[in-house]
């Protein structure tokens, strides 16, 4: 093995595989950059082709190729090994599956179904309904061959024998995601039945996890289906055909963003490829961040619908807070740039060099919406603009938009100062977003954690709704949690609630939990007094929208401790220890995953 490791590091220039993630620049015979490791504003970060190493001066970490990737990409050995092996062309000699990680098993299975999924989509009488709709929707055999397209055959249990046969467990294959449990009896059903199967990769080409869309018009069926949660695959974190479009996305300095996998197949066919999906959602924080390691603009090229332009929004939000240009992509015609590329591929490239900024693109949809020449129409743009202003991170940006706006509607821009200043939020703002930019997931889920016990503790009409979701483990913080284990067990006892009553029995416990109730208290009357004038829903929403993220975080930190004793049960052979983790992993893996859909 050491002979492969030495091998991978003649063939591969460290610089090349650091540059995807940091910006550097040439400093003499080595490079610089930001250090991805801390935050800094003068480049400490050095990276040396001729040692093959890197440092950071001002933090102190460094490493070769290996601890550089398996720490931005927060893996293990035989993950960054796999990694890099592939990118310098090296094969890796066989190892004994039984010594494999549990996620390197799973993406061996993942990369076997989608060479099953293919060989299928060619050669099988019963994909020939696959075959048909790729024709019809002048899908290449290069594009079909190039992004691994297959197809998953309408009996229950096709794959699931197939994988069984090349030697993984049952087990394995549902901890995959691959199958589903049966709801009577005993046995495992496949989860991809009668659809046109798309591989999902990382930004490495590993396949993680599936989309798979149905073929036969089926009122109960739903158009896709995705790979749940698993251990290596996270819906947030997945942009499709990262992979392909990597290199064209650094090159373009732009990543342009559409809806679905058709739309990425035709972009990429007509040549376009620095095109990549987000799966019809809103980009997340994970989405956001993988792309900054390529660019600083992202264009949506969303169906500008109501839902498409919320999307679009929230995505915004995001890609501000992480410091990434947002643009707005606008197509001549077509619902979709597939259907855009099929009608006149030279009207799709077009319509991405003439792409807005959003804040320019927003402006003109409110006024299409609203007469600025009456006071109603003024009231309501302004309403509907200003917060997206107060979040511009440029005071100069803030200043173009209030004079744009000032000037539309004809009101002075110091009214509209004042007014942006009196907004906190908008009933629209969810939570998660009206926390500090900077706050990093740590502050995230305190902040959310300290808001779900205020509002039970201020707001106890909706504590039957907090308490019947949350546990005490979910908040994390120690001093929120047994505040928390304090505030249930009173209610329980009482059947009811009376803060000034909790408060005298908190006392005689801990006066420092009266102190923080009253500061949580405080948090959510700040927050939510105003808002609540004009959305009285506001408080539910930003629970309905809390609780998840923190269950969420809680069931992410759980699976990183119950993989790491995975691990040393596997080293020391412990197959009792195996076995037990394994289902508790599946469990808690099963229980994020219908989190997340």
């Amino acid at each position: 093995m050491d002979n492969v490791v030495e091998e991978i590091k003649t063939r591969l220039d460290i610089a090349e595989i650091v540059q995807e993630y940091v910006r550097l620049t040439r400093a003499g015979t080595n490079f610089k950059g930001l250090c991805p490791f801390h935050t800094e504003k003068t480049p400490s970060f050095m990276v040396s082709s001729d040692k093959q190493i890197y440092h950071c001066f001002g933090c102190g970490e460094g490493g070769d190729v290996f601890s550089f990737v398996m720490k931005m990409e927060g893996i293990e050995f035989p993950e960054a090994l796999r990694i890099l092996a592939e990118r310098a062309g090296v094969k890796i000699p066989p190892r004994n599956p039984k010594m494999a990680s549990q996620k390197t098993k799973f993406l061996d299975i993942n990369r076997v179904a989608a060479a099953f999924f293919n060989k299928v989509l060619l050669e099988s009488s019963k994909a020939q309904v696959a075959r048909d709709y790729l024709k019809r929707r002048q899908v290449s055999d290069e594009t079909l061959d190039r992004f691994q397209l297959g197809y998953s055959v309408e009996d229950w249990d096709a794959l699931n024998n197939f994988l069984m046969k090349r030697g993984y467990s049952v087990a394995e294959i549902f901890a995959a995601g691959l199958t589903i449990k049966k709801d009577r009896g005993d046995g495992y059903f496949d989860r991809f039945r009668g659809r046109l199967m798309f591989p999902l990769a990382d930004a490495h080409g590993q396949i993680v996890g599936f989309s798979g869309r149905i073929l036969k018009a089926e009122e109960k069926a739903a158009k896709y289906v995705n790979s749940p949660q698993t251990l290596i695959y996270n819906k947030s974190a997945v942009l499709y055909a990262l992979h392909l479009a990597k290199k064209v996305i650094q090159k373009e300095k732009l990543a342009v963003v559409v809806e679905g996998q058709m739309d990425v197949l035709a972009s990429h066919q007509a040549g376009v490829e620095n095109v990549v999906a987000s799966g019809g959602t809103a980009l997340t924080q994970e989405q956001v961040r993988l792309i900054k390691r390529y660019c600083q603009v992202a264009a949506f090229a969303f169906d500008m619908d109501v839902a498409g332009a919320e999307a679009a929004r929230r995505g915004l939000e995001i890609a501000w807070q992480n410091e990434l240009e947002t643009r707005v992509v606008q197509l001549p015609f077509g619902k979709d740039p597939d259907e855009c590329i099929k009608k006149d591929p030279a009207a799709w490239p077009k319509a991405i060099a003439e792409a807005r900024p959003f804040m320019d693109y927003y402006f003109d949809k409110i006024f299409k919406d609203h007469d600025p020449a009456n006071v109603q129409g003024k009231k309501t743009a302004a309403n509907l603009f200003l917060p997206l202003v107060r979040r511009l991170p440029n005071p100069i940006e803030q200043t173009h938009y209030l004079q744009k706006l000032a000037a539309k509607i004809n009101v002075e821009e110091r009214y509209l100062r004042d007014l942006m200043a009196a907004v906190k939020l908008t009933s629209t703002t969810t939570l998660e977003a009206s926390l500090p930019k900077t706050a990093d997931l740590k502050d995230r889920t305190q902040r959310l954690a300290e808001m779900v016990v205020g509002i039970g503790l201020c707001r106890p009409e909706h504590l039957e709704f907090i308490i019947k979701d949350v546990q005490p483990e979910h908040l994390k913080i120690k001093e929120i949690s047994e505040l928390y284990k304090n505030l249930v067990i009173y209610y329980t006892e009482n059947n009811r609630f009376d803060l000034k009553d909790f408060y005298s029995a908190l006392a005689k416990k801990d006066s420092r939990q009266v102190e923080l109730s009253k500061q949580l208290c405080l948090l959510v009357e700040t927050e939510y007094s105003e808002l609540e004038k004009d959305d009285p829903a506001m408080i539910k929403k930003a629970l309905i929208e809390a609780i998840p993220f923190l269950k969420r975080q809680y069931l992410y930190s759980e699976l990183k401790r119950l993989e790491d004793e995975l691990r040393i049960a596997e080293e020391s052979g412990n197959k009792e220890s195996i076995r037990t983790l394994s289902e508790h992993i599946t469990r808690l893996t099963e229980e994020l995953g219908q989190l997340n859909q």
